[in-house]
């Protein structure tokens, strides 16, 4: 896909810009405790915590959504209908004073959104790995409450249900 190159941004909306991504920052930064948290309520097996945890979570990928809109927003009047530029490619059509700081901005939500993307993965793993464990659990449930007599009427051991094992599928 190409993009138009932008128009210089204004001073008002270069401000504007600024202060959506710095806001933007701070919410990431506190998406990143917050999957910081989730993982560790995770490991620790705490559920109503991890809930509120969760809970919590949307609403500030909410805010970050709402953010990317109002992001997307502030550059309609120099795309003219095009796709907005990316930060990178935007820097150039700001005052040299506010190219440093959307360079730092735009380098500080890349840093946080690979830890974001990293830890997340991880609490996937923690998530598939606790989701295996309830499997089996439930399976050992099955095989202890299942209908299958262990001795019969005799005294002797049911063939059919000495020596099970169970196993992870």
């Amino acid at each position: 896909m190409i993009v138009a190159a932008p128009q210089r941004l204004s001073e008002s909306e270069s401000t504007q810009l600024i202060a959506i991504l710095e806001e933007m920052v701070k919410v990431h930064h506190e998406l990143l405790t917050r999957i910081q948290e989730e993982k560790r309520l995770i490991i620790e097996g705490k559920v109503e915590p991890l809930l509120r945890c969760v809970s919590q979570k949307k609403k500030l990928l909410d805010r970050v959504a709402q953010l990317e809109k109002e992001r997307i927003q502030s550059l309609q009047s120099i795309n003219h209908g095009t796709s907005p530029p990316t930060l990178k490619t935007l820097i150039p059509f700001v005052t040299s004073s506010d190219q440093e700081k959307l360079e730092s901005l735009r380098s500080r939500l890349e840093g946080l959104t690979s830890s974001i993307e990293e830890i997340n993965h991880v609490n996937g793993i923690l998530i598939e790995r606790v989701l295996g464990q309830i499997s089996d659990l439930f399976a050992l449930l099955r095989h202890l409450t299942s209908d299958v007599t262990t001795y019969q009427h005799t005294g002797k051991i049911n063939s059919r249900s000495a020596g099970k094992t169970i196993t992870r599928s």
